[in-house]
């Protein structure tokens, strides 16, 4: 009698080749459950106390006019249009039934979704500024201002931190008004 026997040839080998197949289709349901719910995680709710891991990134929204209370100050009653123009820029908002009305309106939406809303209208009789109502406004430019186009929060705190004098703290020239 030969003594060659093959895994596949008697019944135990047979058995052991049905029994890893049958490991595999359970693994493979349990890691399909298992990025479903990964995947699911994404759509969770979007609550304050979220990690924000799986959230998808959310960038800020300037709209409208920049303004500052120092182009604010350059507008003066007996002004003309184009000089208004070329103050504050063309208006966000030129009503067609209002002629004598210009509307600046500058909107800024956080990534969080809160938002801050600056209006300024100047109002015009015969073609020469009446008056002007702004709501607060900055003073300049200012590169810490996230609303300001352009910002980049690396560069305004480089030139923050430049500002400082030297022998300063920083934070006693954060408390200090120039």
């Amino acid at each position: 009698m030969s003594a060659n026997f093959r895994m596949g040839d008697c019944a135990g080998g047979e058995a052991a080749a049905r029994g890893r197949a049958g490991h595999a289709r359970p693994l493979a349901v349990v890691l399909g459950l298992a990025l479903a719910a990964t995947l699911l995680v994404g759509c969770a709710s979007r609550s304050q106390n979220s990690s924000g891991l799986l959230q998808p990134y959310r960038t800020d929204l300037p709209q409208g006019n920049y303004l500052t209370r120092e182009m604010i100050e350059q507008v003066r009653p007996g002004l003309t249009r184009e000089q208004v123009r070329a103050i504050l820029g063309a208006p966000l908002l030129n009503p067609m039934f209002q002629k004598d009305r210009w509307d600046y309106v500058f909107r800024y939406q956080h990534p969080d979704k809160s938002a801050d809303l600056r209006r300024v209208l100047v109002r015009f009789k015969d073609d020469r500024v009446a008056s002007l109502e702004a709501d607060e406004l900055p003073l300049k430019e200012d590169p810490s201002d996230p609303a300001l186009p352009g910002y980049r929060p690396k560069a305004a705190a480089a030139q923050a931190t430049a500002q400082v004098p030297a022998g300063v703290p920083a934070d006693a020239a954060k408390d200090a008004k120039p």
